[in-house]
């Protein structure tokens, strides 16, 4: 058991992440352990909606000999699905950018980070980078020059020997459905195919079947930063070509 508080992500140091629990910062939720144990090399991450249905060491020990900073599932790039509404969210130090074309999303319910990808994190994240963690971990990690991996489905970052490997998904649509291993639906419990991720699995007397609660006013809210932000950066985009 390791337990943390919001104080304990405000201690991290950064000056826009981590300042409260929220779902953009979830990552930094592990930074406490790394920070209190720098003698791990790396650090698998498994929420607990997160099912294999196979002994865990037989995925785990698949990637040991990997030297990827971030192994993690649907990794895709901006083109893949410009429509992700945490899209508008990235914000490097210098502010939100123009072209969101170099952009990388990963999904991460199930990831494995280095220690060398938590250095560079805690760097960007000091420096001033913000933003949804899906949407900005991938970006900061090839920047500093590390590799990062995807654990299996049909992207351009799976090894050619894990293609259609241990999970499927579809990254053009914002759930990642169809698929094993995507944001929605929620399903009761894991399908019959063997040595596959599935997410997300809830008991079926599960109060969030349909996400977490989010008042109607926060909803609106949310999704007018989100439109608003979208259009900004569609507009600069049109001004740069022109």
């Amino acid at each position: 058991m390791f337990a943390f508080t919001v104080e304990d992500l405000r201690t991290l140091g950064y000056p826009l992440k981590g300042r409260r629990i929220r779902d953009k910062d979830i990552e930094l939720f592990s930074f406490t352990f790394w920070k209190a144990h720098p003698e791990y090399d790396r650090i698998w991450v498994v929420e607990y909606d997160v099912a294999f249905t196979a002994p865990w060491h037989r995925l785990f020990d698949h990637f040991a000999d990997s030297d990827s900073a971030l192994l993690a599932t649907s990794l895709h790039r901006w083109a893949v699905n410009p429509g992700w509404p945490n899209w508008p969210s990235v914000a490097p130090p210098g502010g939100p950018p123009a072209d969101l074309s170099g952009y990388i999303r990963a999904f991460m319910p199930l990831y494995r980070m280095s220690r060398a990808g938590y250095a560079a994190l805690d760097t960007a994240y000091r420096a001033g980078w913000e933003g949804f963690y899906e949407g900005i971990v991938p970006r900061i990690l090839l920047d500093a020059g590390l590799r990062i991996e995807d654990i299996g489905g049909n992207g351009e970052f799976v090894a050619a020997e894990n293609r259609g490997r241990f999970y499927t998904s579809n990254p053009a649509d914002d759930t990642l459905s169809p698929g094993t291993f995507v944001f929605r639906p929620i399903i009761a419990k894991p399908g019959p195919e063997p040595d596959r991720l599935w997410h997300p699995v809830k008991p079926p007397e599960s109060t969030h079947r349909t996400g977490w609660p989010i008042k109607r006013r926060e909803q609106i809210v949310h999704r007018a930063r989100t439109f608003a932000r979208h259009s900004i950066a569609r507009l600069n985009q049109l001004i740069v070509r022109q």
